[in-house]
């Protein structure tokens, strides 16, 4: 049920009826055995930037930066990601494929939050808000950042 709210959340928060300087999200998927845990920042005009931490075998932690844009499509909504970059630069990074996060509602109102990558593996994702100042300040410090 709690998981019905925070898509919700995100589903109005995306909506284009609603304007808002910028929005931030949480974003969690396993891919493999792989957990990746994301800030996405979505701007009012559609377009923001998505940064993912994960753990690289061999490697340690590693982080990406992608930027995305929202888009209402036929399927649903989709945060589509480009160019995954190494953060705070405009280096490609090596290995890590864009993400696209697609946001669908059944026909008894629940939704659904998948992310399929630019080589269509898919994965299971979940979405929540980080509402205030504090918390947003806090959360983006895991990620190496900070908003204006």
């Amino acid at each position: 049920m709690k998981t019905n709210y925070i898509v919700i959340a995100l589903f109005l928060f995306l909506s284009p009826l609603v304007s808002r300087a910028q929005t931030v999200f949480e974003v969690k998927f396993t891919s493999g055995l792989t957990q990746h845990r994301g800030a996405l920042v979505l701007f009012d005009s559609g377009l923001g930037k998505m940064r993912v931490r994960y753990y690289a075998e061999g490697i340690g932690t590693q982080m990406v930066e992608q930027t995305v844009r929202f888009e209402n499509t036929l399927n649903g909504y989709r945060v589509t990601g480009y160019n995954p970059v190494y953060p705070g630069t405009k280096v490609r990074h090596s290995t890590y494929i864009a993400d696209n996060l697609y946001i669908s509602r059944n026909e008894y109102g629940n939704f659904k939050v998948v992310n399929v990558d630019d080589r269509g593996v898919t994965a299971q994702a979940s979405i929540r808000t980080v509402e205030n100042a504090y918390e947003r300040r806090r959360f983006l410090s895991d990620f190496d950042w900070e908003l204006n």
